[in-house]
């Protein structure tokens, strides 16, 4: 085997043998009181010189209990070692000299032998080995010595005999094989022995116990076996029977003779020699079992007890120092017969049996065991404690029931021991000795057990501190199908039944009673030593302290109190229920308490959690099947399953007990019964007949129903009564219910008894059935007749025997069996062994009221009765055992697993999980608040306070560990409310230390933080009504003036009893103390003007003092509580800032609550300065926690820096601030936004705001955050920005200011920290991957513009325009900045047309600023600002428009550019513009500048960026300008129109050019002013041009159907007034559009319905003027007079044919239309008629102009295809025979139309002349005289025309031509006096002449 060690834990090896001899001595058991008293007080050095003698071992070493040797001195009063040639001899010579000189010694025979044995030993002086024969004569000698009687000579023999053995002169016997050297051994202890007698001297009794503990410690002797009882049992009869001193030596030489004995048993363990090991495990068999054999003999007198107290003191050193003896040494069981004589001996001896009925003799005893568990042989190892513990059971059972105090102590300590070291291995011992014996002992009330359950509260005590234990005990019993005994709760239970207890206080003088009652301040020391007691919540948290509930590690010694245990009572000193309820509260502290510790390890798995007992080594695996429990049985979840159904059996149970049916239907319910079958039913009854109850089992089963009797006889039938006599078999019927009173019943269960006996026993002697059931009756009456009370005259063995004569089918019975009935029956009882009715009619006896008239004599016979029930309870637990033994032996059989049966581990769970918690605290909660509650609000003692504190502490960590949210909450609400803060006059220093219990228990670990959940918030308002308790006794003012004005606020008003409080504190006077209303402290305000002043309780602040709330224990338990939120998780932080933030608000709302006025009481801040040092503590968490948890910070700044109180308001921007500055030094990666969420709420506080101070607050904060910790932030900006925009919006001008500052500083300052440029790779429109500069960083900068754009827009940029041209200063200023950084990269590429546009850097960059600018110029009504916005706008696209790349330009013009003219679509839809003056001004300022810049921007970057796709955009622009009804914007319009084709027309191809004449042609085609005739009811004739109409709304083509406002002007109502009207240079028009509503103006035409009509022919008129004016200017010629303009340019040489023929048609259609006008005098008299002109309206201005135009055009065209102009031009030379055409008919309409209205004129004028007289030089004449004006220009440059042909061939034909014509007009010309004409004319002539034409 291998090698055991054996050295207890904690404690070295001793190297002195005084020092061990000490040790051994104090290892005796100290809880025997009334023995170790007297024991201890011996004389040391009698002791060190009588005792530790026989230690001597090899030379020079001591043997130490264990068997280690270790080199040492010898003791002063040694003898020296022996050396060479036996010289030690001479101490044994000196004895048998002295021995010679004794009377006896001197008789003949005894002197004859002691001279030759002195002679022999002389010649033996030089050193020779004694032979065989001498050591006979030596060891003869010594027994005749001892066999005189004489005193004198038995101690020298005595002595004699220790020496010879001590200094090993037997170990060296010449010729002697091993076996001789036990018999010698033996023999020599038959001598030691036969010298004790009762009546022997003390020195007789030295002497002999000094001989026997040298021949045991021998090794070489080896006294073993029968010797070795022989001389345990000879030093418990000295131990009897000497005085105190001796007791004291035979006490420590037992003790070590165990310690030897066990030793040895480990030292063989190493040897591979079985039958050694065997003979070794045996001894301590042996001397284990003898041990027990004397714990379990009666006797009340001082002998037997002190036998008793000393036997249970050896059993528990050997549990204690040698536990893994126990379970590591093994006994090898045989079949009888096998291997060993003594095997064989025993086998074959009648099997006598002990007074105990056990089988005397260890070897007979093993022997009886291996006869049932083997037959074929086989050797079996079977660890020691297998065989042992039914002795140790047996024991136990004894020494725990003793009525006597030092033997239960004894008992109650070798118990302790067995369940720490051996408890696997005593599972169902446990079950009975807790069952039938602990938990009823703790149960029974009465004054004689108080000793008894003080003692047994202890141990219990103690051994709750072992969490392993604990949980076992639930493991293998509650949850144990076959366990009957649900352990743990029961244990649990029954003490908070005694916890829970209301008791009276002690009785007065007591210290228990002062401390009860606080006499005198008796409290205060208690007080402070429960402060600084460890316990599990407040222990130090390093891995490598040792738990408070951990068991003392070195073995042997008291078990320590658990430190959790605050009392200090002994069981000696309880003499009443109080001290009794205070150490069942120990218990139960220390049982909640190693819950909590076991529970541990599920938050730690790596947690070494206190395991079960030491297992076999590999080694030893080897030689046996392991012992080692299996853990896969430790499933939570099924062991939770077993534990249900036990339950679902315990409550049928109760409802059987209470009517069978109701069970049994509870039972299938539950699902425990499968059907109502009456076999069924049986078999579940009969297997859980432990369980029912058997009064009402035997009921149920006796009834007469059909059913009830079908279910009878298969319960019966499940019982096998082959092999049992009649009573025995009768017996087990009757134990399994009780049999029923009524005799029909009786009569039914004997009939089925009798058939089923019959049948099992066919050899019993019966005839038949009826005989057994004649005689089974007559045995039941026999029973009654023999032990009832009530009978007198009892049956006589001859009567019994002669009322069953005939009764076998009419013979006899055998008359011996008819004896044995007899006999058996009347020496026993034939009774169920726990009887319900038996207990009740004991407790009724016991309870009764009577017993208190009786006095003394009531006390003695109430001892009487408990020791009578301590018997009985003593003799069922031990029959329980006996039985269990007997059924572990037949269970057992033949194979490998026989040995487990025997050793009944192999179901055994060892506790491996902390996850069984939960169900063991779901199980007795309730129970355990309910035990808690009671002496937590009752009693003030500090030790029961204590202990009731530490058990809410446990059962708030255990539900918020395993997350039981309802325990969690019961148990927090009632601690909380024993805090008392809801009353300050009831207060007392228990509840202060409730209020640190809650804070510790809270703070002790992580899980049960994490686990508090919405239950911190009680946690919390108890700390911040602590802090104001705190200031209150520092005498705060402050905290007073709170207090008077506080009422419930927030979670606290949940409750209607509490937390709402108004204090009244009067000022400390002279002569005065300060006082509180306790009422008003927590009362509502209605309640306390109610209430008066005198009825109000109130309690001084030197009160409040003395209950040391500021105490140092206190304060730092707080600030633990907020230092360990760092040990949180995720959740738990959450629910812990959540529930402080409920808190913090309600601290700052709750004077405000009141109806105070702001500012008239402080806030409270004590919570939020806690919120900024836990955010503190837990700045290291990682961003998903920290986003949780702001989530709730963040609201919580924002309420309360937008709260009223400005005070509160500052603190939390300035915690904001400090914050905020220490989060961003934490570094954060692109693409997360925690920074922003950080510091939004500057923004919401900045928003909520009213108090200036606040608000200018906030602004600094966030500057400073900006200059100090730029470099750090990055998702930050947005909240940054976000203020300043906020700021944009306020209505303080300074805090406007402040806002435009960060956003400058921003802009200007801190770029290169908001964005970064960087070369990335995406996927480009074609699909494949392109580079591109990426801007991370890039919404900083949108957010940049966004907040200067709240600046430059709308209603801010109206307040305040200097701030408004600021930012969009800074607005182009960054965008440039930018936009160079990103043109600057190496990666840039500017025509990155490949990706999306989307994904180009520039439109990124430069989009979301001309979006602002473009939002500028559209929604600011300051025109400043409108048009700084707009330079800017069109600034940056002039400057930076080289690098847009098509698609960007695009997007500009379609989205910002060409919105901008949106209104002039359609400006009857515009919502921006109030009134029309607001309109005019946007058309005549932004517009018009606009467009200029549209046309600058065109002309720039056409045809490099632009494209004739966007000339169609512009084209069309320009199109809506110039058809608005304004006269102004067609000016505008046309002159933009002139500048785009000035500038562009040498760039201008031929597709370009006809856009520009199409949109030429539909402007002619739109102004035409159709409604002249329209409206006059005729009809124009003519044909539309063959072009596109005007790409113009439906509204715009139809605005001569809708009204539109008019402002009338004299140039408007002068351009159509007449045909004679002067023309003006630059008609004035109305400037609305067309489709604006009429409004009812002022005015000539003002009611007139054809008033929009006028409008609209004006407008048109004047466009049509104003588009040919444009061809003419662009062409270089005024239209007015026909001449050269010097600074217009030529487009005529970049135009071809097509185009001007394009632009003919134009003029062409807009002179056909004036000429039809102008001659159809009945439209125009119409009109005029009609209202719609005021005079006689012309378009004379029209029809010339368009003439000459067409003329000169047409010349040009005419000269070029001629080649008159030098060259001809092929385009031109094309289309010549169409131009001639064209002029020719052009020429002769001019030159008729021209002498037509001459010849007119004339005419009219004579005939007016005549009739009024009227000079031709008046008006009227030069009103008439202005059409023959406008049309001379036209004829001028007819003639200058044909001038010029007068070099070319073609001059005849032209002459020819107009030959007619020109002299007409020569003839008019002359009389007008146009020496021009005439001189062209005459020119003309000339040069016709020149080439000799021929006119006529």
């Amino acid at each position: 085997m291998a090698a055991v060690d054996l050295q207890p834990a904690g404690e070295g090896h001793l190297t002195e043998k005084a020092s061990m001899e000490t040790q051994s001595i104090q290892k005796t058991p100290t809880s025997t009181e009334s023995i170790s008293s007297s024991m201890l007080t011996t004389d040391p050095q009698r002791l060190l010189i009588h005792a530790l003698r026989p230690y001597r071992g090899s030379a020079g070493k001591v043997t130490a209990p264990n068997g280690d040797t270790r080199n040492a001195p010898p003791a002063a009063s040694d003898p020296p070692e022996p050396t060479q040639g036996l010289p030690g001899l001479v101490f044994v010579i000196g004895a048998i000299e002295r021995l010679q000189a004794t009377r006896e010694g001197r008789r003949r025979e005894l002197a004859a032998s002691l001279e030759r044995v002195q002679q022999m030993l002389r010649a033996k002086a030089r050193g020779q080995p004694l032979a065989r024969g001498e050591a006979e004569d030596v060891v003869m000698v010594l027994a005749q010595a001892c066999g005189t009687r004489s005193s004198a000579v038995a101690v020298v023999a005595l002595d004699c005999v220790e020496k010879l053995v001590s200094f090993r002169y037997l170990d060296q016997i010449t010729g002697a094989e091993p076996s001789y050297y036990e018999e010698v051994g033996a023999r020599l202890v038959r001598v030691a022995t036969g010298c004790f007698s009762e009546g022997a001297g003390e020195a007789v009794q030295v002497q002999v116990v000094k001989a026997l503990f040298a021949l045991v410690s021998s090794a070489r002797l080896g006294v073993r076996g029968a010797a070795m009882l022989e001389a345990v049992r000879t030093a418990f009869g000295v131990f009897t029977a000497a005085g105190l001193g001796t007791q004291t030596i035979v006490e420590g030489t037992l003790t070590q003779m165990v310690h030897l004995v066990l030793a040895r048993v480990a030292t063989e363990s190493d040897s591979d020699d079985e039958a050694v090991g065997d003979a070794r495990a045996r001894d301590a068999f042996a001397l284990v079992r003898a041990l027990c054999k004397l714990v379990m003999r009666d006797g009340a007198d001082p002998r037997a007890v002190r036998t008793r107290c000393l036997a249970l003191a050896l059993v528990r050193v050997a549990l204690a120092e040698h536990t893994r003896v126990f379970t590591s040494a093994y006994v090898y069981l045989r079949a009888p017969g096998t291997h060993t004589e003594t095997a064989a001996a025993a086998a074959a001896a009648p099997a006598a049996t002990d007074e105990f009925g056990d089988v005397e003799g260890p070897d007979a005893a093993i022997t009886e065991l291996a006869g049932d568990v083997q037959a074929d042989g086989a050797a079996v190892a079977v660890p020691l404690i297998a065989v042992v513990r039914q002795y140790l059971s047996l024991a136990l059972s004894r020494s725990l029931t003793s009525p006597t105090a030092a033997v239960q102590d004894a008992g109650l300590a070798v118990l302790e021991l067995a369940m720490r070291h051996v408890r696997m291995h005593l599972r169902r011992e446990a079950e009975v000795l807790f069952g039938e014996i602990v938990i009823p002992l703790l149960e029974t009330r009465n004054a004689a057990s108080l000793h008894q359950r003080a003692r047994m509260l202890q141990t219990l005590a103690r051994l709750l501190t072992l969490p392993a234990l604990v949980v076992e005990l639930f493991l293998n019993h509650d949850c144990s199908e076959e366990s009957h005994v649900n352990v743990f709760q029961r244990l649990a239970e029954v003490l908070c039944k005694l916890s829970g207890a209301t008791v009276a206080l002690p009785p007065r003088g007591s210290p228990q009673h002062a401390l009860a009652a606080d006499v005198d301040g008796a409290a205060e020391a208690a007080w402070r030593a429960v402060q600084q007691r460890q316990t599990v919540f407040n222990a130090p948290s390093e891995p490598d302290t040792q738990s408070p509930l951990q068991p003392p590690l070195t073995a042997g010694t008291e078990p320590r109190l658990s430190s959790a245990t605050p009392t200090t009572l002994s069981g000696s000193d309880i003499s009443d229920e109080y001290g009794i309820r205070q150490l069942a509260l120990d218990g139960l502290s220390a049982l909640l308490q190693s819950m909590v510790v076991w529970s541990d390890k599920l938050a730690d798995p790596e947690i070494e959690a206190p395991v079960s007992p030491q297992t076999p080594q590999p080694e030893e695996a080897e030689r046996a099947v392991s012992a080692e429990p299996r853990d896969a049985g430790d499933d939570p979840h099924e062991l939770l399953s077993i534990k249900t159904r036990k339950a679902q059996l315990e409550a049928g149970c109760r409802q059987f007990a209470w009517k069978p049916r109701r069970g049994i239907d509870a039972w299938r319910a539950a699902g425990l019964l499968a059907s109502n079958d009456p076999l069924e039913v049986a078999r579940f009854l009969y297997a859980h007949r432990g369980s029912i109850d058997k009064v009402q089992l035997g009921e149920y089963l006796g009834e007469g129903d059909a059913h009830n009797v079908a279910v009878m006889h298969a319960f019966i039938d499940c019982m096998d009564f082959s092999g049992l006599g009649f009573v025995a078999a009768l017996r087990l019927l009757l134990q399994a219910f009780r049999l029923p009173g009524e005799g029909q019943k009786i009569d039914r269960f004997m009939l089925k008894f009798a058939e089923r006996f019959v049948m099992g026993n066919p050899d019993a002697g019966f005839a038949n059935a009826d005989a057994a059931y004649v005689l089974a009756y007559s045995t039941i009456m026999l029973n009654t007749d023999q032990h009832s009370p009530q009978v007198r005259h009892r049956m006589s063995r001859a009567e019994f025997i002669s009322n069953n004569r005939g009764i076998n089918d009419g013979q006899d019975l055998d008359r011996q069996m008819l004896e044995t009935v007899f006999d058996q029956v009347a020496g026993e009882e034939i009774k169920l062994k726990d009887d319900p009715l038996q207990g009740r009619v004991q407790d009724a006896r016991t309870s009764s009221g009577l017993f208190v008239l009786w006095g003394n004599s009531t006390a003695n016979r109430i001892r009487e009765q408990h020791a009578h029930a301590s018997a009985e309870m003593a003799a069922k637990s031990e029959q329980s055992i006996r039985s269990m033994t007997q059924r572990r032996r037949r269970m057992s059989g033949a194979g490998e697993a026989s040995w487990a049966v025997l050793l009944d581990t192999a179901d055994y769970l060892r506790a491996t999980r902390p996850d069984h918690i939960a169900p063991m605290f779901g199980a007795v909660w309730t129970a355990v608040l309910a035990a808690l509650s009671t002496p937590m609000q009752t009693s003030a003692d500090p030790h029961v306070v204590a202990a009731c504190l530490v058990g809410f502490q446990s059962g708030i960590a255990l539900a918020c560990r395993f997350r039981m949210p309802l325990e969690r909450a019961t148990f927090v609400t009632t601690l909380r409310n024993f805090t008392q803060l809801q009353n300050l006059a009831e207060m007392r220093r228990k509840h202060v230390e409730a209020i640190r219990a809650l804070v510790e228990v809270a703070a002790s670990r992580a899980d049960v933080g994490d686990g508090l959940a919405d239950n911190w918030l009680d946690v919390l308002q108890c700390v911040s009504q602590l802090e104001q308790l705190q200031l209150l006794t520092q005498g705060s003012e402050q905290a007073a003036l709170l207090r008077r004005t506080s009422t419930s606020t927030d979670a606290a008003a949940a409750q209607s009893n509490i937390f709402s409080s108004v204090l009244s504190v009067s000022a400390p006077t002279t002569g005065e103390q300060q006082s509180i209303s306790a009422r008003a402290f927590f009362g509502s305000p209605a309640t306390t003007r109610r209430s008066s002043a005198t009825l109000v309780p109130t309690v001084s602040v030197a009160e409040l003092a003395k209950l040391e709330t500021n105490s140092q224990v206190l304060v730092v338990t707080v600030d633990r509580l907020f230092t360990a939120s760092v040990r949180l998780s995720g959740s738990g932080i959450v629910d812990f800032v959540r529930a402080l933030s409920q808190v913090a608000w309600g601290e700052i709302t709750t004077a405000f609550a009141a109806g105070q006025a702001v500012g008239s009481v402080p806030s409270r801040l004590f919570s939020l300065t806690k919120i900024v040092e836990i955010a503190y503590y837990n700045m290291e968490r990682i961003r998903v926690e920290w986003s949780q948890i702001w989530a709730i910070l963040g609201p919580l700044f924002d309420r309360v820096g937008g709260y009223a109180d400005t005070r509160a308001a500052v603190f939390a921007l300035d915690s904001l601030r400090q914050l905020s500055t220490k989060f961003l030094e934490k570094e954060e990666l692109p693409h997360f936004a925690f920074q922003k969420e950080f510091l939004r709420p500057f923004a919401d506080i900045l928003e909520g705001a009213a108090d200036l101070r606040v608000k200018d607050m906030a602004l600094r904060c966030v500057y400073q955050l900006v200059q100090a910790a730029s470099a750090h932030i990055r998702s930050g900006w947005r909240a940054v920005l976000n203020v300043a925009q906020i700021a944009a919006r306020d209505t303080h001008d300074q805090v406007a200011e402040m806002g435009f500052h960060i956003a400058r500083e921003c802009a200007q300052h801190h770029g290169a920290h908001m964005w970064t440029l960087a070369l990335v790779q995406i996927a480009g429109e074609d699909g494949k991957q392109a580079s591109v500069v990426a801007v991370t960083g890039l919404e900083y900068f949108h957010e940049l513009i966004t907040c200067l754009d709240e600046f430059a827009v709308g209603a801010a940029a109206a307040a305040r325009p200097r701030l408004a041209l600021g930012a969009i200063d800074t607005m182009y200023r960054a965008a440039v900045a930018l936009g160079a950084q990103v043109i600057g990269h190496a990666g840039f590429d500017a025509c990155a047309a490949v990706v999306a546009l989307d994904d180009q850097p520039l439109y990124r960059v430069w989009m979301p600023v001309l979006r602002a600018l473009h939002a500028a110029v559209m929604h600011t009504e300051d025109l400043e600002v409108r048009t700084r916005a707009l330079d800017a706008f069109f600034r940056l696209v002039m400057t930076q428009g080289r690098h847009f790349s098509p698609g960007l330009w695009a997007h500009v013009l379609r989205t910002l550019v060409f919105p901008m003219f949106a209104d002039l679509r359609d400006p009857s839809v515009s919502r921006r513009f109030a009134t029309v003056d607001d309109l005019e001004l946007w058309f005549s300022t932004t517009l018009i500048k606009a467009l200029r810049h549209v046309i600058a921007v065109y002309s720039a970057y056409y045809p490099e960026q632009l494209s004739n796709a966007m000339m169609t955009e512009v084209l069309e622009l320009l199109v809506l300008c110039i058809a608005q009804p304004s006269e102004v914007l067609g000016k505008v319009g046309t002159s933009c129109l002139q500048d785009m084709v000035r500038s562009n027309y040498a760039k201008w191809d031929a597709e370009a050019w006809t856009l520009v004449c199409e949109t030429l042609a539909r402007l002619f085609n739109w102004s035409q002013p159709r409604e002249l005739f329209t409206v006059a009811g005729a009809e124009y004739e003519g044909t539309p041009l063959p072009v596109l109409a005007p790409r113009v709304k439906s509204s715009e083509a139809n605005a001569s159907n809708r009204p539109s406002p008019l402002r009338t002007g004299d140039s408007a109502a002068s351009l159509l007034s007449s045909a004679e009207a002067t023309p003006s240079p630059s008609p004035m028009a109305p400037e609305l559009p067309l489709s604006f509503a009429l409004p009812h103006a002022s005015g000539p035409l003002a009611g007139s319905d054809s008033k929009p009509d006028y409008v609209c022919i004006t407008l048109k008129c004047m466009l049509q003027l104003l588009l040919i004016q444009t061809i003419g200017e662009l062409f270089g010629v005024d239209v007015e007079t026909g001449s050269a303009l010097s600074s217009s340019v030529d487009l005529y040489a970049h135009m071809s044919a097509h185009h001007l023929f394009i632009l003919l048609d134009c003029l062409d259609q807009s002179r056909t239309f004036a000429y039809r006008f102008n001659e159809n005098r009945k439209v125009r008299k119409r009109l005029v008629e009609m209202g719609v002109m005021p005079t006689m309206p012309s378009l004379l201005r029209q029809e010339t102009g368009s003439v000459l135009m067409e003329l000169h055009i047409l010349q040009r065209m005419h000269l070029d295809a001629l080649g008159v102009s030098g060259k001809v031009v092929a385009d031109r030379e094309t289309v010549v025979e169409e131009v001639d055409d064209r002029l020719s008919l052009l020429v002769r309409s001019v030159t008729t139309q021209y002498l037509g209205y001459i010849e007119k004129e004339k005419r009219r004028l004579r005939a007016v002349s005549k009739a009024n007289r009227l000079d031709p030089l008046s008006t009227e004449a030069k009103k008439r005289s202005v059409v023959t004006a406008a049309w001379r220009a036209s004829v001028v440059a007819i003639l200058e025309y044909v001038l010029e042909l007068k070099a070319h061939s073609v001059f005849g034909v032209v002459v020819s031509r107009l030959w007619q014509d020109m002299v007409e007009i020569i003839g008019v010309a002359v009389d007008a006096d146009d020496r021009d004409i005439v001189g062209k004319v005459q020119l003309i002539l000339a040069a016709a002449g020149e080439h000799k034409l021929k006119l006529c």
